[in-house]
């Protein structure tokens, strides 16, 4: 399943998040305008039918395998194009060096020194060598660029993972650690009524049932080498750990907080929690090495 947010949702969280951690105030004030957008942009999202044969996922299901590649994702290129201007103009208003980077890939945008079509398909092929060369060539921030087209691909990322998640009615609780419609590792967990676990997709935003106690990083299931810890102040929050691969993941519990939880948004509003544990020598699971 994919969650549903308005554009209200998203005001209302960042205002509830605001008054318990008001020095976070100018990050939240910035990545409300980044979701907002890109809800009210999934609104006018078209992508072309992608239709998986019978036969081929009745073996994907059978064997675990996710659903599509990165790859295989379809997006709205006009949408897609819409949003990354707009969300250059959002990174642009504050003069620092980030908006300094941001300023030069839009205008190399404007001005079709570089393609976007070309930009978001090689993002989703992860050709490095590809945003290598533009570094290169144009002196971008490819780190910067990243974040843009991923931000801008989101809604087609959501939408496309939405319309394939009737393929997953006949799974209850899908027992790896990886989306089921990408094959991506989860950015946060969460604990919802009667105990029950859901992972949330940091590609695609598929939220799914798991299992309780496991590792979804490498499916660790022993409890001995399993743990979490709590955080002061916030019981709402607390990070779970595997002491066999030294991953971890943030979790909220929805049940004891009456904010409206908007996962990404949780995930933003913590970043002292990951720099703790990572001082720890944790290690974020869905944070790529290779």
């Amino acid at each position: 399943m994919t969650q549903k947010f308005t554009a209200e949702d998203i005001q209302q969280a960042v205002a509830d998040i605001k008054k318990i951690k008001t020095e976070y105030s100018p990050l939240l004030d910035l990545y409300e305008k980044i979701f907002v957008a890109q809800e009210k942009s999934k609104e006018a999202i078209k992508l072309e039918e992608f239709v998986i044969e019978k036969d081929k996922l009745a073996i994907k299901l059978s064997e675990k395998f996710p659903l599509v590649n990165l790859s295989e994702f379809r997006y709205d290129l006009g949408e897609s194009s819409r949003l990354f201007s707009h969300i250059c103009d959002i990174l642009s208003a504050d003069e620092n060096e980030i908006s300094e980077a941001v300023k030069r890939i839009a205008a190399l945008a404007e001005t079709d020194k570089i393609d976007l079509a070309e930009v978001f398909t090689s993002f989703l092929k992860e050709d490095e060598d590809f945003f290598k060369g533009l570094e290169k060539e144009h002196q971008v921030d490819r780190q910067v660029l990243g974040f843009v087209v991923f931000n801008s691909l989101k809604p087609s990322l959501n939408v496309f993972a939405e319309n394939l998640s009737g393929s997953l009615d006949s799974v209850a609780t899908w027992e790896k650690g990886y989306c089921p419609v990408c094959g991506s590792a989860p950015e946060i967990s969460l604990f919802e009524e009667n105990g029950k676990r859901f992972m949330v997709c940091g590609f695609c935003g598929y939220k799914w049932a798991s299992r309780r106690i496991y590792c979804p990083f490498c499916e660790n299931s022993d409890h001995e080498t399993l743990r979490y810890i709590e955080i002061e102040g916030e019981e709402e929050h607390r990070v779970d750990l595997c002491e066999k691969c030294k991953k971890y993941i943030k979790t909220i519990n929805v049940t004891k907080t009456t904010r409206r939880v908007y996962p990404s948004l949780e995930n933003q509003a913590t970043t002292y929690i990951d720099l703790y544990i990572e001082d720890m020598g944790y290690m974020a699971g869905n944070i790529k090495t290779d």
